[in-house]
């Protein structure tokens, strides 16, 4: 399995594991590119996205924190500060629980965790965006009943984007938004999830709650969520597993703040790894 992987910068390592559907250059330009005066930024490609090899099997997020051991041992990384958005949370989390002398801090950024939020309903965020009601009304999903609305919502998306259909209203950050590699990154995202049993990985729960407070509970760990996310489940349940966590809400912010609100999230972080 080739995974597709950079490093830029000097100085303790700093390891970046991007979302479902996007690709290491989510961190490039907003994060390892500011922060490489001070820190060694690893970004690389989790398998089936960007330039990594797409494998039958092997997304779950507890088979994927495997590739991220195979990138550290590759890269020569030892021990290291880990940063994930999204799914990436998911595998920084399931590699700190499986090494945790391996991660000197853990900061997660708007992450479902599945074992502890099994569901993503609409329920747990009834806000929707300009742009989500467009998509709700376009795809004929019933989302009131949708129990994964975080993985039906970026399909919904890619099979619009394939299909040709624009529309109309963006969000400050979309998924497959403008740029030549958008349309290719959402024909990729429908040929993966189409794949047999992948959608099924995808929503494995990994390490369960006790095995979670025991193999953290001496790990760094900050916890930055939207004010808008419907992964705040997630982060009151690491918040009650893990009373010594740092945790940022960031206001107004939805799915997409490490982008949206990039300046000040990654004020937080460098403050965060710097101690």
């Amino acid at each position: 399995m080739k995974l597709a992987w950079q490093q830029i910068g000097e100085g303790p390592d700093l390891v970046f594991v991007h979302g479902l559907a996007a690709s290491r250059a989510f961190w490039f330009a907003q994060y390892a590119l500011p922060l490489a005066g001070r820190y060694r930024c690893t970004l690389y490609d989790l398998r089936g996205h960007g330039y990594s090899e797409a494998a039958d099997a092997g997304y779950s997020a507890s088979a994927q924190a495997d590739d991220l051991a195979a990138v550290l041992d590759e890269a020569g990384i030892e021990r290291c500060g880990l940063v994930g958005h999204s799914y990436g949370g998911g595998v920084a989390l399931e590699f700190a629980v499986r090494n945790p002398q391996r991660v000197s801090s853990l900061c997660i950024m708007d992450t479902k965790v599945n074992a502890l939020q099994p569901r993503q309903m609409l329920a747990d965020m009834p806000y929707l965006s300009a742009f989500e009601i467009e998509v709700a009304k376009r795809s004929g999903i019933d989302w009131d009943r949708e129990e994964q609305i975080g993985l039906r919502f970026l399909e919904a998306v890619a099979l619009l984007k394939t299909s040709g259909e624009e529309i109309p209203t963006r969000d400050s950050v979309t998924p497959f938004g403008e740029g030549r590699g958008a349309l290719r990154t959402a024909r990729a995202w429908v040929e993966l999830i189409d794949k047999p049993g992948v959608r099924e990985e995808l929503l494995m729960a990994g390490a369960d709650a006790q095995t979670i407070a025991s193999r953290l509970a001496d790990v760094r760990l900050l916890l930055i969520y939207g004010e808008l996310s419907r992964c705040m489940p997630s982060c009151r349940s690491l918040q009650g597993l893990l009373p010594k966590a740092e945790v940022e809400i960031v206001p107004g912010g939805g799915h997409f703040f490490p982008l949206s609100h990039a300046q000040s999230v990654r004020s937080r972080l460098e403050a965060f790894v710097a101690v």
